[in-house]
């Protein structure tokens, strides 16, 4: 079996493994989907793995590139995300070989580490290949009538531009780093990629001088949910009021009874809790300080967004 980096010509072949073993059930896979992911991410290329039998291609493994910033440092991190085994050759150990030779080659380019929220069926596995829990993680659920009374306040309608959004991203930058928390580091750019861009699913995003939100609806059975899944710009409480109105009037319009969000302070009359995936961490780094502190759950301010599958 031969274990290879790909080139621009595998993409098609990559595309039909992925369709071949895991469906379209949960998350699209085109050639398109895969370029914006993999190739047009701000934070550079991913990191590719190709696993190839007698001149047919049997796995694949993706790390998506991600930035972390704690304090001054801004770290190099990998997303375990696009995996798959041709039907024919699972049980042979190729997920494995394909992940623990890609967490050999990353280590290579310097220090790093690797993240995910793996579900209860491949958890186990990467705990195997040394990954840990860091914990679940904490959301926010609001019922939206509890907020009626936001319908009736006035909002701003001005849009900001990137120059603003990057102020804004600034401002929101400074802010984690001042209390000392793993963030990703937001700029207008990745904003843009990362949401308004997305080829998998569809966000709603309001853009104005003083935030940012991006949102979706999800559908469940018996109701619709709002997930926010970024919220930039709660540095002060008119900002914040702006913020809560702006989503319980998009919530209303579209008839979610319920949103979630990571933010717990937005949101007075709310439930908070580990109600989320778990997260895990893979460790590429001597830095036992970092590690250490990355280890703790209460460490990290994210968003869903920065966590969420896609």
């Amino acid at each position: 079996m031969i274990i290879r980096e790909p080139n621009p010509n595998d993409t098609p072949a990559i595309i039909q493994l992925l369709q071949l073993s895991l469906g379209e059930s949960l998350l699209k896979k085109t050639a398109a989907i895969w370029e914006y992911k993999h190739v047009k991410n701000p934070f550079g290329k991913s990191y590719v793995l190709l696993a190839e039998k007698d001149g047919v291609l049997v796995g694949v493994r993706a790390f998506m590139q991600w930035r972390w910033q704690l304090g001054n440092e801004v770290w190099t991190s990998y997303r375990a995300v696009d995996t798959a085994t041709h039907p024919n050759y699972q049980g042979k150990g190729i997920f494995k070989k394909l992940t623990l030779t890609a967490l050999e080659d990353v280590q290579k380019k310097g220090d790093c580490f690797v993240f995910n929220t793996p579900n209860d069926q491949s958890r186990p596995g990467y705990l195997k290949m040394g990954w840990q829990e860091v914990g679940k993680i904490n959301v926010a659920v609001v019922f939206t009538f509890c907020y009626f009374f936001r319908l009736f306040k006035a909002q701003t309608n001005e849009k900001a531009d990137d120059g603003k959004l990057d102020q804004l991203c600034q401002l929101h930058n400074a802010d984690l780093k001042y209390k000392n928390v793993i963030f990703t580091p937001k700029s207008a750019g990745y904003l843009k990629w990362r949401y308004e861009e997305n080829l998998l699913q569809k966000y709603h995003v309001i853009s104005t001088p003083n935030f940012y939100i991006a949102m979706y609806i999800k559908k469940h059975r018996f109701f619709n949910e709002l997930r926010v899944v970024e919220t930039i710009g709660s540095f002060k409480k008119e900002n914040n009021s702006e913020i809560c109105s702006s989503i319980i009037k998009y919530a209303f319009k579209n008839n979610c009874w319920l949103l979630t969000l990571e933010d717990k302070k937005l949101f007075k009359i709310r439930l908070y809790g580990s109600f989320g995936p778990k997260l895990t961490f893979k460790s590429l780094t001597s830095n036992l300080e970092f590690i250490k502190s990355a280890l703790n759950i209460k460490n990290w301010k994210y968003s869903i967004g920065d966590l969420e599958l896609f």
